[in-house]
């Protein structure tokens, strides 16, 4: 009986200590969210099938399969916050997590890290974040159910997705905001070379609806796949030492404007410059400097809760040959792209069906007066067996994606 007496009487107290301790811990709050989605594309240029993860749609990002339906994306973010902090850990599975984590690919079917980060609040104006983080460039997100297209644009495409690193943001007032920050290159989670990138991003609200973005990022970055030179990682190509500079910049504009309750706009330029490998593209044994730029138009106007429409009118200029879209070329290019997309809202608006078309015309840059023209139209025998590719400078493609957020 002293015994069970003893025992009753240490649990009571431990019991006691930890709702204490309970009670003196911060409050906080844990959050799950995120989405899947799936697509059907259909390409009119009727591309030979492809098994895996193979671009069929020519220069797309994450939409590139024809005549199939495709998984995108399955996300699970979960987040831990207080009054003072914030703990984000966003994970992804599918064919677009493979896609959105090239610069950290060790084998496909893997579970990816889209962000893992650690934020704090030191005021309210104050905040710090530290870890693997989206990045700050561009209008678009990799977030399917946070874009109203669901292709993605080329200046998303060929621009950063994510960033490892460490940044400080303050808000001078509601209107104006800044952030900076050290981190490990574009689409790295390890660094490729010694040299690390710098970021930052003015914010302003010169009106209520009206936000503006103008955003940097630039160091002496190399070797990655995100970078315009030719030595890259993972490529075969050879690894450029720490004593070349590449000395690589972007500057990028974003900003939207909400009209009306139903009617928005939405721009986003971008501007990009760096140094080349003097292996393919420098001239008499000199680095070469190599630019890309680009603009998006977005118009998007909701009829009601459950149906909308929206059109976004890209340029997009990589005329020196540098980023993913002359990759999958094969030659330095420009496009103009116009994509359609509907919004039928369902499931208050946790369920989307989102009907698409889109045109992408292509602009060879062929020094050597050649006449490819980018893109390939394929016509088939009765038994399946390809009769006939010729070369065409467009791309049209519609199709339907379907997207659940919870």
């Amino acid at each position: 009986m002293k015994k069970l007496a003893l025992f009753t009487l240490a649990a009571s107290m431990f019991s006691a200590f930890t709702l204490t301790a309970q009670d003196e811990a911060p409050k906080g709050k844990l959050t799950i969210s995120g989405y899947v989605d799936m697509y059907y594309s259909y390409n009119l240029n009727n591309p030979p099938h492809s098994p895996g993860v193979s671009f069929e749609n020519a220069t797309r990002i994450f939409d590139i399969k024809h005549n199939e339906f495709s998984l995108g994306l399955i996300q699970t973010k979960l987040a831990y916050t207080t009054d003072k902090s914030e703990a984000v850990i966003d994970l992804t599975y599918g064919p677009n997590a493979y896609l959105g984590n090239f610069g950290n690919v060790f084998g496909t079917g893997d579970l990816f890290i889209k962000q893992a980060y650690f934020a704090y609040n030191a005021t309210d104006k104050l905040k710090f974040t530290v870890g693997q983080f989206g990045t700050h460039i561009g209008y678009e997100l990799i977030d399917a159910p946070l874009n109203f297209n669901y292709s993605l644009s080329y200046l998303f495409g060929n621009g950063p997705f994510y960033h490892t690193g460490a940044k400080a943001s303050y808000m001078l007032s509601d209107k104006v905001g800044i952030m900076a920050g050290i981190v490990n290159g574009w689409d790295a989670m390890y660094d490729f070379n010694k040299s690390k990138s710098v970021i930052a991003q003015l914010y302003l609200a010169p009106k209520d609806g009206w936000d503006v973005y103008i955003n940097y990022i630039g160091g002496n970055e190399k070797n990655g796949w995100s970078f315009p030179t030719a030595g890259f990682q993972g490529t075969g190509g050879t690894t450029l030492p720490d004593s070349i500079k590449t000395g690589s910049h972007l500057f990028d504009l974003t900003t939207t404007y909400q009209v009306t309750d139903a009617f928005k706009i939405g721009l986003n330029a971008a501007y990009g410059t760096g140094k080349l490998d003097t292996m393919n593209f420098a001239v008499d044994g000199k680095m070469g400097t190599a630019t890309w730029y680009g603009a998006a138009l977005y118009l998007n106007y909701s009829f009601s809760d459950v149906v909308a429409l929206g059109l976004r009118a890209e340029h997009f200029n990589d005329k020196d040959g540098v980023r993913y879209i002359s990759n999958a070329i094969g030659q330095g290019c420009a496009v103009n792209s116009f994509t359609l997309t509907g919004d039928i809202k369902l499931k208050d608006g946790h369920f989307s069906l989102k009907p698409e078309a889109r045109i992408d015309i292509l602009d060879v840059n062929d020094d050597a007066g050649g006449t490819a023209k980018g893109f390939t139209k394929y016509k088939y025998s009765s038994n399946g067996e390809v009769k006939s590719a010729e070369t065409t400078n467009t791309q049209v493609t519609i199709g339907m994606a379907a997207i659940y957020a919870f």
